[in-house]
Formats: structure tokens, sequence, C-alpha cells
């Protein structure tokens, strides 16, 4: 399937049954991360006690080339 990048950036656990919610497609690893950044950076910001760094745990960016083999 064409995601329009390498990298996906999934929200872990983030569906109703609990599986990972894909968020975004990217050619590089450093837009994937801003991208992850942008995303705690607006919770944070209009959560009250949001903890950024267990927050960015909750992210993660795989290579699409790893998951095809």
């Amino acid at each position: 399937m064409n995601y329009g990048g390498n990298y996906l950036v999934f929200w872990k656990k983030m569906k109703v049954d609990g599986t990972d919610a894909l968020m975004r497609a990217f050619d590089t690893t450093i837009e994937a991360k801003s991208y992850i950044q942008g995303c705690v950076d607006s919770v944070v910001t209009f959560t009250k006690g949001a903890n950024e760094s267990k927050l960015k745990k909750e992210f993660e960016i795989r290579d699409i080339n790893n998951e095809r083999k």
C-alpha cells in the first residue's frame, strides 16, 4: 500500500479497540519527529498536567520498507 512516504507515525493504542492509530506518512525521520513534537506540544499546551516525556513515548515511527519484508 502506498502511504505517500517511507516513515509512518503511529499513536500507540489510541484506537477504541486498543490498536495503534496511523497518524501520517513522511519522507524522512526528521519530518516525522517534528510532527510528533508538534502533536506533543499541542497536547501539553492545552491539557493540564500532561507529561511531555511520557507523551512522546506514546508515538512510534515505523519504516515501511522494513514492514514489507
